[in-house]
């Protein structure tokens, strides 16, 4: 595990989904029935470090598009739950709202910006006829023209 401790550290290339990815792994492991055994204490202990490191450097990371803002609301409520005590679980409840706002604006972007940058394709179509037009008609005019010289 020394060299995942290496890994944790930013160097500069870290990106949040790659960190969520390492993230989701761990949280896969600790939840394993056989990290859970008493043998396996030393491990279990060592990848909640891990675990804890990786939660940190969150913040460290901008985040590249919405996707990533919400994978990092996914790891503040994870870390929240696990540390709330007296069922004062409104600051999760909060973050779930923000969550579900982002994605509700996420979903209504790309809908709002197909609409105005989009064209009809009879639109499109319409050039075309009228060039083909212009060429039959002008090609017309000329045989009338060259008939009646």
């Amino acid at each position: 595990m020394a060299e995942s401790q290496n890994m944790s550290g930013l160097d500069g290339t870290q990106s949040v989904s790659a960190l969520g990815l390492r993230w989701a792994a761990l949280r896969g492991m600790l939840n394993s029935p056989l990290i859970m055994v008493e043998e396996q204490r030393s491990l279990r202990d060592e990848l909640l470090r891990e675990l804890s490191t990786i939660e940190q450097d969150f913040s460290d990371l901008p985040s590249r598009n919405t996707m990533e803002v919400s994978a990092k609301l996914d790891i503040a409520k994870s870390a929240l739950r696990e540390r709330v005590q007296n069922g004062e679980t409104w600051l999760v409840d909060l973050i779930d709202s923000i969550q579900a706002d982002l994605h509700s604006l996420h979903a209504k972007a790309p809908a709002a910006a197909s609409h105005s940058t989009s064209r009809s394709p009879a639109n499109l179509s319409r050039p075309q006829q009228r060039s083909d037009e212009t060429a039959s008609t002008s090609s017309a005019a000329e045989t009338s023209t060259s008939s009646a010289a």
